[in-house]
């Protein structure tokens, strides 16, 4: 019983893939250091979004990411693979219309991935969490890539 009880907990809110559909697509931000960074999303399919992301900046790669949302047990959870780095994974804690919120609190940084759509071409990516016992978030305000790209 204990066990039940404690999946439930872990257990993130009833969601599907679809639900994600609004993040599908080319999303790029211009960094006031001369940076870009862009994230590209292939729409939901077969119960998972891909992900791909750099950064760039004077003409090289800074960083990299693969990303994936996937359906997990009845809800989602964010997989991400930094440059290299071992994937983590952070299970759904909220979701609505225009927000997703990616918890896993025992992972260094961030604990939190959370995304936002705030219209047909704009969204924030955030990751949040603590460093060292202080607080630090990072915002990405991101727009739709032109078409074309």
């Amino acid at each position: 019983m204990l066990a039940l009880i404690l999946a439930a907990q872990l257990a993130g809110p009833p969601a599907t893939i679809d639900q994600m559909a609004w993040l599908k697509g080319c999303w790029t931000l211009t960094k006031p250091n001369g940076g870009v960074v862009e994230e590209l999303w292939m729409a939901p399919s077969g119960g998972v979004m891909l992900g791909l992301g750099r950064t760039v900046r004077d003409s090289k790669l800074r960083e990299y990411e693969y990303t994936r949302i996937v359906e997990a047990d009845g809800s989602l959870a964010y997989i991400a693979e930094p440059s290299g780095q071992e994937k983590a994974t952070f299970p759904l804690k909220n979701l609505s219309a225009d927000e997703a919120v990616f918890e896993n609190p025992t992972h260094d940084f961030p604990q939190r991935v959370i995304y936002r759509r705030l219209g047909p071409d704009a969204a924030t990516g955030r990751i949040e969490g603590e460093i060292n016992g202080q607080a630090k978030a990072i915002d990405f305000p991101y727009k739709r890539c032109a078409t074309g790209n």
